[in-house]
């Protein structure tokens, strides 16, 4: 399949599912100024698009009845598989990004570069998934009681919140915590799609707790504004999550 058709059927996707939040928020104009739009930037015919969004809409509760009359066809049921499960922000940012790259598989900048990854025949990547997780916030939560850093203040456990974060810190200005672990001192880190976002929406108050060598003799590193001072790599898993992946050098 040519990418364009691939890149066209994911931003239809969107269109359906969405519906009218879908074309407000791409702000191309009115439906048939959207699809000219899609289509030209694209390289495929406007009508295209909206066949494919027609296609998608028997499957969404939207007040058009598509295509209701034949089964989705197998390109279009993978489709449905790779995005069923993300929320409308996280497909806009993926659509948008087609729309300003015409690609999802490698962009040049190092904030907007995606790739994707089948999980069952998954490429090598540079994640390290080593014993990190509980063991990592442990040692943060003793180095903050010992060192009061990033900030002084009351440390309030958000893990079980899914707020973007593992903890809050409360004293004289707010701030959030997210704590990731490492083996050595060097490797990857695995930011979730909600980790990075909110890392983007807190800036400054934002601070990446990086514990490192967390098997023998641990240290930390405090990166405050992530988003502003790393460049991440997007990989999206076909499960279909995701993450935003960090190389600490």
């Amino acid at each position: 399949m040519k990418e364009s058709n691939y890149l066209s059927m994911v931003v239809a996707y969107y269109l359906s599912k969405f519906n009218e939040k879908a074309y407000e928020e791409l702000g191309l104009g009115n439906r048939t100024e959207s699809h000219k739009a899609i289509g030209n930037i694209l390289d495929v015919n406007e009508n295209t698009v909206k066949n494919m969004r027609d296609e998608f809409d028997p499957l969404h509760d939207n007040p058009r009845s598509g295509w209701h009359q034949r089964p989705l066809r197998p390109s279009r049921q993978k489709i449905v598989e790779q995005y069923q499960d993300l929320e409308e922000e996280e497909l806009r940012d993926l659509v948008i990004e087609i729309l300003e790259k015409k690609s999802i598989l490698g962009g040049k900048d190092g904030n907007d570069s995606i790739e994707i990854i089948d999980e069952k025949n998954p490429e090598p990547i540079f994640i390290v998934r080593g014993p990190t997780g509980r063991k990592a916030e442990e040692i943060f939560v003793r180095y903050h009681s010992t060192h009061s850093l990033p900030i002084l203040g009351k440390l309030v456990d958000m893990r079980d919140y899914g707020c973007g974060y593992d903890y809050e810190i409360l004293g004289e200005n707010k701030a959030f915590v997210e704590v990731k672990g490492l083996d050595g001192e060097f490797g990857g880190i695995s930011f979730t799609s909600k980790e990075w976002d909110t890392a983007k929406k807190e800036g400054d108050k934002y601070f990446l707790v990086l514990v490192k060598n967390i098997s023998e003799n641990p240290s930390i590193e405090i990166i405050n504004n992530p988003y502003k001072s790393l460049s991440p790599k997007k990989y999206i898993y076909k499960t279909v999550q995701i993450r935003w992946n960090l190389a600490i050098a």
